[in-house]
């Protein structure tokens, strides 16, 4: 019964609209200290509508792995923690000009964002400490 209440609370997620996906991404990461990527052979990548590679991050393992199909399929969960996403991968990311793709959906739709405005969204959320 616990599974299927979780199966259901995805699901619900999963339906959000991206922005509210978006809020609910920095309220998870924040509380939990992590983010999830797609690892394979190297980070799992996107294309966004002008053909730029986007790093894809989801709040949990579970709404990553169910988009490990298609192109990202073998790809497996892992996780970022949110000190090393904010202080190393989110600076490179910036230093790139690769944008960031916040909870993808099984369908393919996310929230576009630059890395700046993820690492100031991520240090409002957090509060003053961080």
């Amino acid at each position: 019964m616990e599974r299927e209440e979780s199966q259901e609370r995805i699901q619900a997620v999963l339906r959000l609209p991206a922005a509210r996906r978006y809020a609910y991404f920095l309220q998870r990461a924040v509380e939990s200290g992590e983010v999830w990527g797609l690892d394979g052979e190297g980070w799992a990548l996107a294309l966004d509508d002008a053909g730029r590679d986007v790093l894809p991050l989801w709040p949990a393992p579970e709404f990553a792995a169910l988009c490990a199909t298609r192109l990202w399929e073998g790809f497996q969960p892992r996780s970022i923690s949110l000190s090393e996403l904010l202080e190393n991968v989110l600076p490179q990311l910036e230093e790139e000009g690769m944008p960031v793709g916040i909870f993808f959906t099984p369908q393919g739709q996310g929230h576009p964002t630059s890395a700046r405005e993820l690492i100031d969204a991520l240090r409002a959320a957090s509060g003053p400490v961080a």
